[in-house]
């Protein structure tokens, strides 16, 4: 898609100021290295008090290099449980459990009709099959079918640093630990990750910045690829009561290729009722480490439960 198509999601955002939390891209070639499960914008939790989260993803991914040795044609699907604790007054402890698969899915030929529809450019996709998985990197590895896996499971303790007027900065440090491993979906190597954030809150007025860094080891299925084996993913959102507007970017481990390219997204996204939140995720330029689109679904169960006691 030519850069000059990134202003359609780009005037979106400014026109509608909508956006969903904070959310992983959800590339499978860089998110199976590490991943960033965590949601900036649930409430701090006090000394004993508990909170739980379930979040559903899927995205549609296309990208291919011109030699071909490269390809990741699929859809996504990722369930995420969260289950968040406050052991001390500016302490929490988080746990997050993550499942994932890679599908041929459904959305191939929606976005190919939107893009006939609007005179887009559709990146050859026809030159793919619809709906079939088509995902492989180099000769590393080569998927044809669907897979899910489960995992990582994900360890961290958040600090409030700050705590002051409208202003909250806080810091985490979390331990990633991963399953048997599974080339192109998960890593079989642990990783850590640090972060801090800053939110603003006036009424229903919020803003907020987070940025989180992934140290991981090269897994052995991408042994002798080029990679630094770090990533870094920065968000910044802003909402107003339902609504909220975020932006996303991810870097890349690889240093070669197209999946080299650093990630954007723009979140888009609506509270449907106290505890049900809807997103939308659509990448900007340069379109080759994240998915085309990504839909979500984010029930935070501990409110779904107050709300229905109180009814």
């Amino acid at each position: 898609m030519p850069k000059r198509f990134a202003l359609i999601p780009a005037t979106l955002l400014l026109i509608f100021a909508v956006a969903a939390p904070a959310a992983d891209p959800g590339f499978p070639l860089v998110q199976s290295l590490a991943s960033f499960p965590f949601d900036e914008d649930a409430a701090w939790l006090g000394q004993g008090r508990v909170a739980a989260t379930f979040t559903l993803s899927c995205g549609n991914v296309f990208m291919f290099s011109e030699d071909g040795a490269t390809v990741s044609d699929l859809e996504t699907l990722e369930a995420v449980l969260a289950l968040r604790v406050g052991i001390a007054r500016s302490l929490n402890l988080e746990v997050y459990s993550r499942w994932s698969g890679v599908h041929g899915g459904w959305l191939d030929g929606l976005i190919e009709d939107f893009h006939t529809a609007f005179g887009l450019p559709d990146n050859r996709r026809s030159q793919f099959v619809r709906n079939q998985v088509d995902y492989r990197f180099r000769d590393l590895h080569d998927r044809r079918r669907s897979a899910g896996v489960t995992g990582p499971f994900t360890i961290a303790l958040s600090a409030n640093l700050f705590r002051g007027g409208q202003w909250q900065v806080g810091g985490r440090l979390a331990l990633q630990i991963p399953p048997a491993g599974a080339p192109g979906l998960v890593s079989d190597q642990s990783a850590l990750i640090t972060g801090a954030w800053i939110h603003w809150r006036k009424g229903a007025y919020t803003l907020g910045m987070s940025g989180h860094m992934a140290f991981f080891k090269t897994p052995t299925w991408l042994e002798g690829v080029a990679i630094t084996p770090r990533i870094f993913l920065a968000e910044a959102w802003a909402g107003l009561g339902w609504f909220r507007a975020g932006l996303i970017w991810r870097s890349s481990p690889y240093r070669l290729g197209d999946a080299s390219d650093a990630g954007w997204q723009i979140l888009l996204g609506f509270r449907l009722m106290r505890g049900i939140e809807l997103r939308f995720q659509e990448d900007l330029a340069p379109f080759n480490s994240t998915p085309d689109v990504r839909l979500g679904i984010r029930v935070r169960l501990d409110k779904l439960v107050s709300r229905r006691h109180m009814e």
